[in-house]
């Protein structure tokens, strides 16, 4: 049973190791541990600040073995996109040319420069050490932030987004970067990633080209990766798609992965979640298993076995659950039921 959990700034030093091991892509998760310093700072602020709506803030979690406090994992939430620098993406449309003269008819597609997705909320940040992608770890990792989200609506947008990874290979060369954005930008796409997070985006603003890209004059490996998860991406693409969200023709402007989105109220760990409070703790509890989580800003989850009670509800948790999530008698959790036919997540 892992512990997921509010990121402290004692977190440091593992979340850096955990950054050191993702590879190239997982913009908000930088190599840079002064960068990465910065932002546990932001995430800390975040859930100590007192929020009546969604403005700037990020919230960091960990995922912790408790029989060792090793952390093996990392989640975020960023409250608002492009609060205090614009937020891009690719928008994919269609476009139609015909001549009628000669009976010709030409449909195709265009990449344009857009920030329609800003002022939404996105979840982020997701990496589980490889070794420990099993036993629902990266079930927990991804949708417990649902649990949080749901607590606390008022921090949160009404629509929700994830920028999924996208295609690239072994030494982080995407074949999108390589025949777009590479031509104007003239630096590798490691190092754009980074100044993404580490400047006001100005760069963006001032390097890419402002006209639409037609996408049938990109080489075929650059086509084939518009709007495609990195293969260790696919399990968390599939978690996030059985929870409602939809890919809408909207891609990273560096290596075209899907953005995909859902409104705030249709994830369905948070239609299917509520709130119940504790009516005994048992040794042992052999039941369901649900995603249960405590009700506060230091926000603790896990994945165990309750007995609940829709109806009344109340619900029986073991010892070993109410230790983990720091509650007693007369505590309320948030519960939700598992969904299990997605696979085990990989990043």
């Amino acid at each position: 049973m892992m512990l997921f959990r509010s990121a402290r700034n004692t977190d440091l030093d593992a979340i850096h190791h955990l950054a050191e091991e993702s590879g190239v892509g997982i913009t908000t998760l930088s190599k840079d541990k002064k960068i990465l310093a910065k932002r546990l700072h932001w995430s800390t602020d975040s859930f100590h600040k007192n929020v009546e709506r969604a403005n700037n803030e990020y919230y960091l979690f960990v995922l912790e073995n408790p029989k060792n406090k090793k952390i093996i994992g990392v989640s975020g939430i960023e409250s608002c996109t492009g609060y205090e620098s614009p937020f891009y993406s690719y928008k994919i449309s269609k476009r139609t040319r015909i001549c009628r003269s000669l009976d010709i008819r030409s449909d195709y597609e265009v990449l344009s420069l857009v920030n329609d997705n800003q002022g939404r909320s996105e979840i982020c940040t997701l990496f589980l050490e490889p070794k420990y992608r099993k036993h629902k770890n990266g079930l927990l990792l991804s949708k417990a932030r649902f649990l949080f989200i749901a607590q606390h609506p008022k921090r949160f947008a009404s629509t929700v987004i994830a920028e999924m990874r996208g295609i690239s290979d072994k030494n982080g060369i995407s074949p999108f970067w390589e025949n777009v954005g590479s031509h104007f930008f003239h630096m590798s796409f490691a190092e754009a990633d980074r100044l993404t997070l580490t400047t006001d985006k100005q760069f963006i603003a001032d390097l890419m080209p402002r006209n639409p890209i037609y996408i049938k004059l990109l080489s075929l490996q650059a086509q084939a990766a518009i709007g495609q998860p990195h293969p260790s991406t696919q399990t968390a693409m599939n978690i996030l798609l059985k929870e409602g969200f939809r890919y809408n023709k909207y891609v990273d402007i560096f290596d075209a992965g899907p953005t995909l989105e859902v409104p705030r109220l249709k994830i369905k760990t948070i239609e299917l979640s509520h709130v119940v409070t504790i009516k005994n703790i048992s040794d042992e509890v052999s039941s369901t298993s649900y995603l249960l989580a405590n009700t506060q800003l230091d926000f603790r989850a896990t994945i165990n076995s309750a007995l609940v009670n829709k109806e009344k509800s109340t619900c029986i948790i073991s010892k070993k659950t109410a230790n983990l999530l720091q509650v007693t008698c007369g505590d309320q959790l948030r519960v939700a039921p598992l969904q299990l036919d997605v696979g085990e997540l990989h990043d």
